[in-house]
């Protein structure tokens, strides 16, 4: 009589010839998962688009930078604005440097401000903001005026800014001559009865009080 253990392999044997098979079966799929990636065509195009997608998204940037910059610039022009007035209400004409209208420049961070060295009553208060590097920085150079009107009795104040990228944003005729007292040659905008910017000389009206 042959016994009944005899008959049938061992337990173990078969559940260690199973967990090996899968055992051999997952490191198979690792293996296979672990070797899959991405080829050189798909990190190509991946880098064409971040590439695309900066080009038109930088310069937006930059002029959303530029623009909160010269906040400095228009801030500084209405300062000067409304210092001569006070001025002029004082002594009869306009004031002919920053020194003269007790506004404090000189530590502009963007910007060089001065007030025209021969501003009086035919000329009007003419004061600039140009900027101390356009191109880099993204800024546009300033200008203001502020006129006064004898028979009315009235003032007319603007401000304006350079719109030309040729130039970078420079105003032709807007130079510091000396920057200690803010005093210099500014262009592009006029005084006299009716304070104005002069649009042929590349520059668009920003602020306007007549």
């Amino acid at each position: 009589m042959i016994a009944h253990s005899d008959l049938s392999p061992p337990a173990d044997s078969s559940r260690q010839a199973l967990s090996k098979g899968l055992r051999n079966n997952i490191f198979c799929q690792t293996q296979n998962n672990n070797n899959q990636g991405f080829t050189l065509i798909e990190l190509l195009v991946v880098v064409i688009i971040l590439g695309v997608l900066s080009a038109i998204s930088l310069p937006q940037i930059l002029q959303i930078i530029g623009r909160g910059r010269e906040a400095e610039a228009r801030s500084l022009m209405g300062a000067m604005n409304r210092a001569q007035q006070a001025y002029f209400y004082e002594y009869r004409t306009f004031a002919q440097s920053a020194a003269e209208l007790e506004v404090p420049v000189g530590n502009e961070k963007y910007y060089i401000v001065f007030v025209n060295d021969t501003n009086d009553f035919t000329v009007g208060g003419l004061q600039g903001a140009k900027g101390r590097n356009n191109q880099n920085k993204g800024t546009r150079d300033h200008v203001a005026g502020v006129g006064y009107d004898p028979i009315n009795r009235t003032y007319s104040t603007v401000v304006c800014r350079s719109i030309d990228p040729t130039t970078n944003y420079t105003i032709t005729g807007l130079t510091s001559s000396d920057p200690t007292l803010g005093t210099g040659t500014v262009a592009a905008v006029t005084g006299g009865t009716n304070a104005q910017c002069v649009q042929s000389a590349g520059v668009e009206t920003v602020e306007e009080l007549k």
